[in-house]
């Protein structure tokens, strides 16, 4: 009774921004220097603004082990996971449970989302033969080496039960916890789950839930909200594919360089290198690719001039950008707004 290994693909390791976020406010209303401590990890504080933004996970783990010992907060990802509830997942997931019919189709939609938007994470739901309990799991992003591990089990678990509790109602509690770590949780984790039975050094954290929970609607059912999904990029499982997604979120930064790049990636330039060229591209490609899809968008909107769009990408000059663009494209800017304008009116 195992969740399936690691995912061994060679994509770096990636958080999505949503699952960044709770944490980031948590500390900021706590009065932690968030945002100078963000940079000072090259992670730029307004990237924060998209929740569909991804992030390198070892900085993520950083900045989580800093700011609980900077900060002396030993319980970071509980207390977090317990004040975001199901939210941790993505901002709309409240929403989202409320319109799953069964606590069962909300365990799986839930999972289904988490797995493709964080490496390496895997929730999903255990029933073993012929027993009355179900085990809805979490195997964190990070392995138990690792000294974040504590504040994204533990962030993790809050999550599951948060979950399950938009359908059984907010006072239900697990009868059986099982965690990765062996240290005792603190008094606060003891005092939030008295009845529970927590199991120490479990391969992956789970709550144990009766199965015949598993057929109950959502408990507001008034709460339903227009939100009908959640738009999300999905996680790349190459290397070029996952360096690509950080740079998204970096590209309107002067200093988008191989250096930074490198160091996005915990790796060197020349490995950097190598590794897209093993898959049959090079940096300045991605770079391209970014530059074509950003100007591509831009242009499509007609109330962006030209010279705008030269300027937010950060080109010296419009004539530089327009030989940029039809070196990639092999149309210039003006011919391909004309084009998309053609196009639309068909």
């Amino acid at each position: 009774m195992t969740p399936t290994d690691y995912n061994n693909s060679q994509a770096i390791p990636l958080h999505r921004v949503a699952v960044i976020r709770p944490f980031t406010e948590f500390l900021a209303d706590v009065g932690a220097p968030v945002e100078s401590h963000f940079r000072r990890l090259h992670m730029p504080f307004d990237l924060l603004e998209n929740v569909n933004n991804y992030l390198p996970s070892q900085f993520f783990w950083k900045f989580l082990i800093d700011m609980s010992r900077s900060q002396g907060i030993e319980e970071l990802g509980f207390l977090v996971g317990k004040q975001f509830g199901a939210n941790c997942v993505d901002p709309k997931m409240t929403a989202l449970l409320s319109r799953a019919p069964t606590l069962y189709r909300g365990l799986l939609q839930a999972s289904d989302l988490a797995n493709r938007t964080v490496s390496n994470c895997q929730f999903g739901l255990l029933s073993p033969p012929a027993s009355t309990y179900s085990y809805f799991y979490h195997r964190p992003s990070c392995r138990t080496i690792n000294p974040a591990i504590e504040h994204i089990g533990w962030f993790g678990l809050m999550t599951l039960c948060a979950i399950v509790r938009a359908f059984t109602g907010p006072q239900w509690q697990p009868t059986e916890i099982g965690i990765m770590t062996n240290r005792l949780p603190g008094d606060c984790i003891g005092e939030y789950f008295p009845d529970a039975r927590i199991k120490l050094s479990k391969p992956f954290s789970y709550i144990a839930l009766e199965n015949k929970l598993l057929k109950l609607p959502p408990f507001d059912k008034d709460a339903v909200s227009e939100s009908k999904s959640v738009e999300y990029q999905e996680l790349q499982h190459s290397f070029a594919g996952s360096l690509k997604q950080i740079l998204r979120a970096y590209s309107q930064y002067k200093y988008l360089n191989l250096s930074l790049a490198a160091e996005l990636c915990n790796t060197s330039k020349r490995t950097l290198q190598r590794k897209l060229g093993e898959e049959g591209t090079s940096y300045k490609d991605l770079l391209d690719q970014m530059l074509l899809e950003a100007a591509t968008r831009m242009l499509q909107d007609p109330d962006i001039s030209i010279t705008e769009i030269s300027n937010q990408l950060d080109y010296s000059d419009v004539a530089h950008f327009g030989r940029a663009f039809r070196r990639i494209t092999g149309v210039t800017p003006q011919n391909y707004r004309q084009q998309f304008k053609q196009l639309s009116k068909l």
